[in-house]
């Protein structure tokens, strides 16, 4: 996963365009669909497939989403995209080469919106419009559902079959800011525990339920987020300004 660094966020412009004149496919109504199972013709096109996993572990869904705006830059691989789900408004920052699922990839960012790449072809997402996606995710990639607001509702089964199957996924170094102690994420493995509950290379992780955290902490706060029942408030700082992630872990 790439996250934007703080300057550009503070230097960003967000370009807004008109609808593309490119036809799309017919829209859904307003709302999204049900999980659906991923059947094996599917299964044999994603993008990313997760070693060895069968058709049963994939669900796909088909939701609302709205390109807000895009981010251009000379240098290709540091221009973006901010998309949200519109059920959820769960929004993140898509570079080109950057999957959305396991089926969809960017594979252009114009002014006009960006292209995505399937398995059914390619289509433009337009800025400014919802369009319907269907989206095919692994169980693994449900570690975390986010609710809205900074909440996430965590599946503490999924977080500890990650981690025995990637471990930790995660190194950080302490840090001082503004000044206070902190540990900066220094990897974060695009399969592991942190990647997929929505943890950024780069982040700074100043403390969870209150207590400060060292880097020898990672385990500790991935235990907790495993635990069922409980909750974790995890406040971070990340494109210029704190945010205090609440990950609540279901129980069995």
């Amino acid at each position: 996963m790439k996250s934007s660094s703080v300057l550009l966020w503070g230097m960003a412009v967000v370009t807004l365009a008109g609808c593309s004149t490119e036809t799309l496919p017919p829209e859904r109504a307003a709302g999204e669909l049900p999980s659906t199972g991923v059947s094996e013709s599917e299964l044999s096109g994603l993008l990313a497939p997760e070693p060895g996993a069968a058709a049963a572990a994939y669900e796909a869904r088909t939701a609302r989403y709205r390109l807000f705006g895009v981010q251009l830059s000379p240098v290709r691989t540091e221009s973006f995209a901010t998309l949200a789900d519109t059920s959820t408004w769960e929004t993140r920052n898509l570079h080109v080469g950057e999957l959305l699922g396991r089926n969809l990839q960017v594979t252009a960012i114009t002014s006009a919106g960006i292209q995505l790449k399937g398995p059914e072809g390619s289509r433009l997402l337009p800025v400014g419009r919802e369009v319907s996606l269907r989206v095919i995710r692994h169980r693994f990639d449900t570690a975390a559902v986010h609710e809205g607001r900074l909440r996430w509702k965590v599946k503490g089964s999924v977080v500890s079959q990650l981690r025995g199957q990637y471990g930790l996924g995660a190194k950080a170094e302490p840090v001082t800011v503004f000044p206070r102690p902190a540990i900066r994420l220094t990897h974060v493995q695009e399969n592991g525990v942190f990647a997929r509950l929505g943890l950024h290379e780069g982040d700074l992780l100043f403390r969870m339920n209150g207590e400060p955290l060292a880097p020898d902490q990672l385990g500790a706060l991935a235990d907790r987020l495993s635990t069922p029942g409980g909750t974790v408030n995890l406040q971070v700082y990340r494109e210029a300004s704190f945010q205090t992630l609440t990950f609540t872990v279901d129980r069995p």
